[in-house]
């Protein structure tokens, strides 16, 4: 377990370490167990090193760019304002299921292309997907993990050869026209960026809320900021971040301390305590904007591995907190949290607006 900001980092830059967990020899002793040869994203930027993680990388690169994602906001707000000004004032709703979720999948949605049959099929299948991150080599949850990944894979190839064969618009055919990715490859990466690219923004949504709009004496602490400082998200994404650990397999000795971690050790990076680590962020379980130069958070990781999508997660946080502002929202309940020791999340969350939208 690598819990220390310094040490995370290190391991995050990749350096000796693999992100492929059949590195590890007891990993792979496990997946043989289960039937397993490779993980069902194992060809995904996600999974593979060097070379071959750049190459796939670099297909897509180009269109998450911190500059290339703000010439999307106004899509994104359009999206946003339509999903948050559907909901009914005074009217109480689950805020996870009705903005939180569909939000973020919609705009990813839109921006592959996928037609109405695609998305929906997106929408059903990658819960048990992401359930399956806390128990990869479950033999109990294994048929259904598999059962999902195929339906995602049969949707998504023969989207994946149309856009070869006649490329539109869209992120899709950008992935489907390079010349140095397979048919193959461009299917998983596709559901790769499908997956996190609403996964991610969705959590988040539904803990920045918890901390922003809850109310203590009639005052939330939104109240008291400039939604559109980018310093909030930064924050919220320390605190609050969805990613709470990542697996890395050393592939070569490392020494942090008395330990001495050898070739084929899997390590857990816990990126949830690093961003709470004493002896970088002064009061680290404290929500503080306005931190003296404070180093990088690591929930979206750091070095080759960073996140590709995190203008975009963070871009769909800050237009939605705004509208949610303007709704004078209000939370109703207690939040359902999600038992995962993989990712942050609220699975539901009780919620009226006061303000705006349909009467």
């Amino acid at each position: 377990m690598i819990s220390g900001y310094h040490e995370a980092r290190t391991v995050l830059t990749g350096r000796g370490w693999s992100s492929d967990p059949l590195a590890s020899q007891a990993n792979r002793d496990a997946a043989r167990d289960v039937g397993l040869t490779e993980f069902p994203l194992a060809k995904t930027m996600l999974l593979l090193d060097g070379s071959e993680h750049t190459r796939v990388r670099n297909s897509v690169r180009d269109v998450f760019t911190p500059g290339y994602i703000a010439q999307l906001r106004p899509a994104v707000e359009s999206v946003a304002a339509d999903i948050i000004e559907s909901v009914p004032t005074g009217t109480p709703f689950d805020f996870m299921s009705q903005v939180a979720q569909p939000f973020p999948i919609t705009v990813i949605a839109e921006w592959l292309g996928l037609d109405l049959p695609s998305a929906a099929t997106l929408w059903q299948e990658v819960p048990t997907l992401i359930r399956a991150l806390d128990a990869a080599f479950d033999p109990e949850t294994l048929p259904a993990t598999a059962a999902a990944f195929t339906s995602l894979v049969a949707e998504f190839l023969p989207l994946a050869a149309r856009r070869r064969a006649e490329p539109q618009d869209d992120l899709l055919s950008l992935l489907a026209t390079d010349p140095s990715l397979d048919l193959e490859e461009v299917v998983v990466n596709a559901i790769l960026l499908a997956i996190a690219g609403h996964e991610t923004t969705a959590n988040l949504l539904g803990a920045a809320v918890i901390r922003l709009f809850s109310s203590t004496d009639g005052r939330r602490p939104i109240d008291d900021l400039d939604v559109d400082d980018p310093r909030i998200v930064t924050e919220l994404l320390r605190l609050d971040g969805p990613a709470q650990s990542v697996t890395r397999v050393a592939t070569q000795s490392h020494t942090f301390g008395d330990h001495t971690i050898a070739p084929g050790d899997a390590v857990a990076v816990d990126i949830a305590a690093a961003n709470r680590d004493p002896h970088i962020f002064d009061d680290p379980e404290c929500f503080v904007i306005d931190r003296d130069r404070p180093p990088p958070h690591l929930s979206f990781g750091f070095g080759a591995h960073r996140c590709i999508g995190a203008a975009l997660a963070q871009l769909e946080t800050s237009v939605a907190l705004r509208l949610l502002l303007q709704r004078d929202t209000e939370i109703t309940g207690e939040p359902e949290l999600r038992d995962s020791a993989i990712l942050r999340g609220v699975n539901s969350l009780p919620m009226v607006f006061h303000k705006g939208g349909t009467q």
